[in-house]
């Protein structure tokens, strides 16, 4: 009963602000985490217990049994450190569950802790909010445990990935920020279609910012860049982003506490505010650090003693300029049916599915002019823009190579008589474009390519739909 009453009165909460939510523009929603500047990553779950292996399935989750969870402790010392925001893990790719998920019995619900009432999530979001500190979340689409994108997605499957989020978003008050993983990199964007997940976690949400991370430096399917550890933001950079590291080094790259971390030397003071902080701030790039809670449930000491002399040393820049005016944005994307090229494997330029090692690539032969037409599946109305994600090779060297100069779309929708809706040059560097055109009825977008920077086209993704 408690339960039901809880999310009846945040229903409640979210319909009251919705008219303000939905007034904010997708600029205004990128802006508010941009602003926001310093957050947390709190990488925890069954494998801060176990040690288990990255993603590992089946862990014995009775080992989760925090002696002392303290999420109050974990938001002083973001507090202390002048954090805003803070990114818990909810499912990792293992699948366990920081809440009770009908969905599963791979959760907090179903362990002996706190005789299976326990909900880290509930304690996290409370504590947070109680100290005037925003909650984001962090989901798991890959899980190991349950198989989901470990073969071809189900119509199960998608019930699974779809009740969770709406847990997650309906059961915990406002959420500015998703957090998702395990699905570019894992199973692509058309295998679980990302216009489906969005329109979810907008209408649920509409004021949520969804981050997945592709490994793509650009905001395909993305509100926000994300640079993980080991990336870096460019020096002109001009996009909502957020860039994430570890707090901890030499300690395996471990997101998770395990028995490395205690030993391992932390980021210094001067590395996490000259070297980030104020590093990323005038490149409009909110800086996110991981404090992972150890077993006790807290976050180890001397991590919170080098936090509050972060805060004793940082303050935000006021006089920072609001983010420059962005390119035109896929606000209502239409995932792909398929597609067809004059040569070459055009699924690859839309199968939305990139990896930092293994990038699918459409290539061309090495002529031009060249072709690709995006199918559908069936006619749109008010299709109004296209996105093209250049070249991109193993370990994040982006390439020139293949890159559109010269271009015009068209539509159709029948593939039989296609009308041209736009034409223009791109200047053949690495960075995403956009071209938006009249609104129009189509089930086919076609991209003909007149030159490009080289003898051939080459696409990572090209991805269709709306602005409003």
């Amino acid at each position: 009963m408690k339960s039901i009453i809880r999310t009846f009165l945040t229903s409640l909460i979210l319909f009251a602000a919705a008219s303000d939510i939905y007034s904010q523009t997708i600029n205004e929603l990128q802006n508010g985490i941009v602003d926001m500047r310093f957050g947390a990553f709190f990488h925890y779950g069954i494998r801060t217990y176990t040690g288990g292996a990255w993603g590992e399935a089946n862990q014995d989750i009775t080992k989760f049994d925090p002696t002392d969870l303290d999420c109050g402790q974990w938001a002083d010392a973001m507090a202390a450190a002048k954090m805003k925001f803070g990114i818990l893990t909810t499912k990792h790719h293992d699948g366990f569950c920081l809440w009770d998920s009908r969905y599963t019995d791979y959760d907090v619900a179903s362990i002996p802790w706190r005789d299976g009432k326990g909900d880290v999530l509930r304690e996290y979001v409370d504590a947070l909010r109680k100290r005037n500190l925003v909650p984001c979340l962090y989901y798991s689409v890959w899980d190991n445990t349950a198989g989901i994108g470990n073969g071809p997605i189900t119509e199960e499957d998608m019930k699974v990935i779809k009740g969770q989020i709406t847990e997650l978003l309906s059961n915990y008050g406002e959420i500015k920020l998703l957090f998702l993983d395990g699905w570019s990199w894992k199973m692509g964007h058309k295998e679980v279609p990302y216009d489906e997940i969005r329109a979810l976690v907008k209408t649920l949400q509409p004021g949520c910012v969804m981050i997945d991370n592709t490994h793509l430096h650009c905001l395909y399917n993305n509100d926000i860049i994300h640079f993980e550890d080991g990336s870096a933001c460019p020096p002109d950079n001009t996009v909502p982003a957020i860039l994430s590291r570890l707090i901890y080094k030499n300690s395996g790259n471990s997101w998770f506490w395990d028995d490395r971390v205690p030993d391992a030397p932390l980021m210094s003071v001067l590395e996490i505010v000259d070297s980030c902080l104020s590093y990323l701030e005038p490149r409009w790039c909110s800086f996110i650090l991981n404090l992972p809670p150890n077993p006790e449930g807290k976050i180890d000491d001397r991590i919170v003693s080098r936090l509050q002399k972060v805060g004793e040393a940082w303050t935000p820049d006021p006089n920072r300029k609001p983010i420059p005016e962005q390119n035109p944005f896929i606000n209502k994307p239409i995932t792909p049916f398929a597609a067809t090229a004059s040569t070459g494997q055009a699924y690859f330029a839309v199968d939305g599915k990139n990896d930092r090692y293994e990038y699918s690539v459409w290539e061309s032969a090495v002529f031009l002019p060249q072709t690709l037409t995006v199918d559908l599946g069936e006619v749109h109305s008010g299709i109004n823009i296209l996105a093209y994600v250049p070249k991109y090779e193993p370990v994040i060297v982006p390439l020139t190579e293949g890159s559109v100069m010269k271009y015009k779309v068209y539509s159709s929708s029948d593939m039989m008589d296609f009308y041209e809706v736009a034409r223009g040059e791109w200047s053949g560097d690495t960075k995403m474009k956009e071209t938006t055109f009249e609104p129009v009825k189509a089930r086919y977008i076609r991209l003909e390519i007149e030159t490009a920077n080289g003898p051939f086209a080459a696409a990572t993704e090209i991805s269709v739909g709306k602005t409003n």
